[in-house]
């Protein structure tokens, strides 16, 4: 059983199996087995239903072990070339001109080479998919400079090699896994189908012919070329032999599965064809109409296949090699001549006589389509036997192809870890100004990740091997630093005070670049943070931007210093320095206003309390607001004394007001004589509206200016 070789072909129409003997690197099938799938579960040679394909594959795996009376649980595979992606990568490196190449040498660069193409491919790609690497073929060695087919055991400086690399997504492999997993097989080797038929018609020793090889299967046709002594690309059409079996189906009406049967029965000697069309209707047509019929789609496959070989060679090539079952497609060679522009005796259909060093004697049967399968078992021949394994990662299984030394990093890819999550990064620091003053926090350090391997610390370096068991703990972000306003703040005290008549809590106010925010605040980078405490008069003329050399401020009468400590029930207004010139007394010099209703108001918006000022001045009241005005209930406009001057409404009364001698303004407190307002005798809230907005006792009056001074019980 150790010599056996058993290789499946899972194709678009069916599934073959072959079981062969290694015998001196010469390939000897000794059983072969093909079921065809009953639906079409299998699209352009990739699996759409796992568990129909995976049935066909038991019953094929079944009758091969009935049949030689075999257990068979190890299993060689080939993807198809659907979704086949390509790299070249040439590899250059130094070597001891004083000691030959050896194998071991040359087996190291190309395993380097094949790593640095798969680095390259993923940093191409334009995908999130994930490929794995499932072949590659050596295009050229060169050594000091001069090509060569074969350098083991020369000698030089300067050795180089030039490999191309396929690759496919793992959703395509993975299919494939899944069905071998459900028939309890193990996958011992995986290649690509068009580098098994490469392999098994185009040996190394004739790959110095510019030649293609051209596998046309059920949904696919794989396509290889040679050239130069190496195997320079890959392609593939996504037509194929179903293709004419479509064509049939719509010249004749009839379903698939009578299609196949009819374009098989063009290969038997027969004059017609008896077939039941979808309308249950049965007729005998001849083999040339039918031929007939299906010349414009073989026309179109050859011109799609030759398209593809032009494009790879940039010319036509010497010969075609034609494998597969669709390779017996009648007029294909005639019409790839004409696409090529080559004779047809240079499009040869592979038979046993161009196979080399297999041994097809035990074989009753040999068609082309046998080519991909004894190619994928040839592979093992070749000692092509790389293979996928598993290994888990953070609890989840995956598989790594083992084309190479395989290395932590390599799992913590194809496993989609996010590798941004192996670094972590230090928190940002955070400066800002605080009145001017500058303040720093640094961030935090970050915490590095761990990687354990088998619960042994490891690095992404390190090697590892089937079955290991990978765990791998993201790095962590250092934090960076969270600071509210509160957090550089004083709390400060607590109530209100009165500034100018509007209501002023005793609570510290923050801007941040100029805006005002709250205590909760966060502060960002490059902030310049003002806070204002509110403790002294000064701080309250900073809160409002006024400028204290063009006011002066009175608390119950008296002019405080800007430093004057503001306490909870404090009532400070304000005059502009002009209106104030001149009232400031010395405290024994100081008399006491004439009792009007202006002087008794000011007095009263002074609220006395048992606080004890300190450096707080007399002054006596400005005499020029001193004025006695006879106030009638009735709703009538109000003369006062004749002379140009301005004329207000206050309270819906047209008032007269006479230029001051003094040419002074008049102020909103001035407009208390007009009213029936007493303060001695408060009534609620006082309402304050000087032109429909709230109003300061100092606001400035203008002509046509409209007053309202009521308590908020008799208004509106």
């Amino acid at each position: 059983m150790n010599d056996l070789i058993f290789a499946l072909d899972i194709g678009t129409r069916s599934v073959v199996g072959v079981v062969c003997e290694n015998i001196n690197k010469t390939l000897k099938a000794t059983e072969i087995k093909s079921y065809f799938h009953k639906q079409r579960s299998m699209i352009d040679g990739q699996i759409e239903d796992i568990a129909e394909v995976s049935r066909i594959v038991g019953i094929v795996k079944d009758e091969l072990e009935k049949s030689l009376n075999i257990k068979l649980d190890k299993v060689c595979i080939a993807a198809a070339g659907r979704a086949l992606k390509t790299e070249r990568i040439l590899l250059e490196k130094d070597s001891d001109p004083r000691a030959p190449v050896s194998p071991d040498f040359i087996k190291a660069m190309e395993t380097e080479a094949l790593q640095l193409a798969q680095e390259v491919f993923t940093k191409d790609s334009n995908n999130n998919d994930l490929f794995y690497c499932v072949g590659y073929s050596v295009l050229s060695y060169t050594l000091d400079g001069r090509s060569m087919s074969k350098i083991e055991g020369h000698r030089g400086s300067k050795l180089s090699v030039e490999i191309i690399a396929a690759f496919l997504p793992h959703t395509v492999i993975e299919g494939l896994y899944s069905c071998m997993d459900n028939n309890g097989l193990e996958v011992s080797n995986l290649t690509l189908e068009p580098i098994a038929a490469m392999d098994l018609i185009i040996p190394r020793d004739l790959r110095l012919l510019n030649l293609a090889l051209v596998d046309i299967g059920a949904g696919t046709s794989d396509i290889a070329i040679s050239k130069s002594g190496s195997i320079v690309g890959y392609d593939m059409a996504t037509v194929a032999g179903d293709e004419i079996t479509e064509c049939i189906m719509k010249n004749f009406l009839v379903d698939f599965n009578a299609a196949e049967e009819i374009k098989a029965a063009l290969n038997e000697d027969n004059d017609s064809v008896s077939m039941t069309n979808v309308l249950g209707i049965t007729q005998d047509v001849s083999v040339q109409d039918i031929l007939d019929s299906l010349k414009p789609a073989v026309y179109d496959l050859c011109a799609d296949i030759s398209d593809k070989i032009l494009k790879m060679n940039n010319e036509a090539p010497a010969a075609v090699f034609l494998a597969g079952g669709g390779s017996k497609t009648p007029f294909l060679r005639e019409f790839l001549s004409e696409f090529l522009n080559i004779p047809q005796t240079r499009i040869a259909l592979t038979d046993k006589k161009s196979l080399k060093n297999v041994d097809l004697s035990s074989l009753k049967y040999y068609g082309p389509e046998l080519i991909t399968p004894l190619g994928i078992a040839y592979s093992v021949v070749l000692n092509k036997n790389y293979d996928f394994f598993s290994v888990t990662v953070n609890d989840k299984k995956i598989r790594l192809y083992g084309i190479r030394q395989l290395k932590v990093m390599d799992a913590i890819l194809m496993s989609g870890f996010d590798t941004k999550e192996l670094i972590g990064f230090s928190g940002k620091s955070l400066r800002f100004l605080v009145n001017g003053e500058q303040h720093y926090y640094a961030g935090e350090f970050s915490t590095p990740s761990q990687i354990y391997v088998n619960s042994q610390a490891s690095t992404i370096e390190t090697v590892i091997r089937p079955g290991d068991v990978i765990e791998v703990v993201p790095a962590m972000d250092g934090a960076t630093p969270i600071v509210k306003i509160s957090d550089i703040a004083e709390t400060g005290k607590k109530g209100f005070v009165y500034f100018n008549g509007m209501k002023t809590e005793l609570c510290p106010r923050y801007f941040v670049n100029n805006v005002e925010v709250n205590e909760n605040y966060i502060i960002g980078n490059s902030d310049s943070i003002e806070v204002i405490q509110l403790k002294t008069v000064s701080d309250l003329y900073r809160l409002y931007g006024m400028d204290e050399s063009l006011y002066k401020s009175f608390v119950k009468g008296t002019v405080p210093d800007m430093s004057f400590e503001l306490y909870d029930g404090c009532r400070i207004d304000i005059l502009k320095a002009a209106y104030a010139y001149g009232f400031e007394q010395d405290n024994d010099e100081a008399q006491k206003p004439e009792d009007t209703k202006t002087t008794t108001i000011l007095e009263d918006i002074y609220v006395a309390d048992e606080h004890e000022d300190k450096n707080v001045n007399t002054v006596q009241e400005p005499e020029d607001i001193n004025i006695n005005v006879n106030v009638s209930d009735k709703q009538e406009d109000i003369k006062a004394d004749e002379g140009p001057g301005i004329t207000v409404v206050v309270n819906n009364r047209r008032i007269n007001l006479p230029k001051r001698s003094d040419n002074m303004p008049y102020i909103f407190a001035d407009m208390l004589n007009y009213t029936d307002i007493d303060p001695a005798n408060p009534k609620g809230n006082i309402v304050l509206l000087h032109n429909g907005c709230e109003a300061s006792y100092l606001n400035l009056i203008s002509n046509n200016d409209e007053i309202v001074i009521k308590w908020d019980a008799e208004y509106p």
